[in-house]
């Protein structure tokens, strides 16, 4: 953790960068799904401080890949990641430094399947954060899971499964809750 970010030119390399920028302006898909171990969204540290191992440590890399989606029309970039010990879904800015700027993605992070195991969680430590951070719709950090995906012509849906206990292989696993991104509106909506 820092309060500085580093380097621009940090985090991607710009090779694959410019390649997958390519690829976003020439595709008609109904999604495009970027998927990663890294939160796109800045992370809920509070103050000034930046996380270097994700993507708040890397803005301006950041801001090069919100812009290319919103230059080149990308309809719906969805971004899914996961294993933060924490489920969010958040929106994702063309400008996080000013809250009220476009969303151009959407971004859902899965918690991990059995890390931490039955004991302690993160809910305490990031929920106080979550109110400064417009951006992140739904947070849960105190059960165990994952995102199950589904892409169709209308809209795609992640529904955030949950399990009530990872020490049995036999536990009960239930839909906790529901979003979708409907075809052409970035911005994840409860369902």
């Amino acid at each position: 953790m820092n309060s500085r970010p580093l380097p621009s030119s940090a985090w991607i390399d710009r090779r694959r960068f410019l390649a997958g920028v390519a690829g976003v302006a020439g595709a008609a898909a109904l999604a495009q799904l970027p998927v990663g171990q890294a939160m796109a969204a800045p992370r809920p540290a509070g103050g000034d401080l930046l996380w270097h191992d994700a993507w708040d440590g890397f803005p301006a890399a950041r801001n090069r890949l919100t812009d290319a989606w919103a230059r080149h029309e990308v309809s719906n970039p969805v971004v899914v990641t996961g294993d933060w010990h924490s489920t969010f879904v958040n929106d994702i800015l063309r400008d996080f430094d000013d809250p009220s700027s476009q969303v151009v993605a959407s971004e859902f992070v899965g918690t991990s399947i059995s890390s931490n195991g039955d004991g302690e969680v993160y809910g305490p430590y990031y929920g106080p954060m979550i109110r400064f951070n417009p951006h992140i719709k739904f947070f849960d950090g105190d059960r165990r899971g994952y995102v199950r995906c589904r892409v169709g012509r209308a809209q795609m849906r992640a529904d955030l499964q949950m399990v009530t206990t990872v020490s049995r292989p036999d536990a009960p696993e239930s839909t906790f809750a529901s979003f979708v991104v409907e075809n052409g509106q970035p911005g994840a909506q409860r369902d």
